[in-house]
């Protein structure tokens, strides 16, 4: 069998299924296709264990936790190629949603100042928490079970938006940074705190609130 360098691939990293470690290769030439072709089997074993859990055969939820490190593998793979900052794409994203969203006010709760304060992945994760607590309380108040479902949703339009999309600013200031928000999602629905490793920054952004930036 041919090596990833061989076949004009490279390794963005490893995943551990059922203890045999596998490659996750992306190929230089077609970033965003083969970040799809990478992202896909991740995606779906988030989905394959809410199909096992609805039909109430034997689910396992490290399946569901290597998912969304592997997601977080990859997407961080892909923000070192673009030379962007992923954690601040991160924190512009949670910006934009909250922007919009209809609870949003002054002196609610800043996303995009959390995230960008943040130093750990724990830290992180406690930010997505409160975000999702503040903007989503209907997901929020779902059974975990259907939050892992709608989840699983999200992150089929993801990958599909890598495999067929043309439009590079899309896929890098919105879909890049959902993969890295639903990679954060994942081990928090499962119970899973995540480390407190520092989180890998390239600039150290200003924290100003979304709306007083132009």
């Amino acid at each position: 069998m041919r090596t990833g360098a061989e076949t004009g691939y490279r390794a963005a990293g490893s995943l551990s299924v059922h203890g045999i470690t596998y490659p996750v290769y992306m190929e230089s030439s077609n970033q965003f296709r083969s970040f799809a072709l990478a992202a896909a089997p991740l995606a779906a074993a988030v989905a394959n264990y809410c199909d096992h859990v609805e039909h109430n055969e034997v689910a396992a939820g490290d399946d569901v936790l290597r998912a969304g490190e592997g997601l977080r593998l990859l997407a961080l793979e892909l923000a070192a190629e673009a030379k962007r900052d992923l954690i601040h794409l991160y924190a512009e994203r949670l910006g934009a949603i909250e922007a919009r969203n209809v609870v949003a006010r002054p002196g609610g709760f800043d996303g995009h100042a959390a995230a960008l304060s943040a130093e750990t992945w724990r830290d992180l994760q406690l930010v997505q928490v409160e975000h999702d607590r503040y903007y989503h309380p209907d997901v929020v108040g779902l059974a975990k079970v259907e939050q892992l479902r709608h989840y699983a949703l999200h992150l089929a339009k993801i990958v599909g938006a890598f495999a067929g999309s043309a439009d590079h600013d899309e896929l890098i200031n919105r879909r890049l940074p959902d993969t890295l928000l639903f990679a954060i999602k994942l081990p928090t629905v499962m119970g899973k705190r995540l480390g407190d490793e520092s989180l890998p920054r390239q600039t150290r952004e200003s924290a100003a609130p979304v709306a007083s930036r132009s």
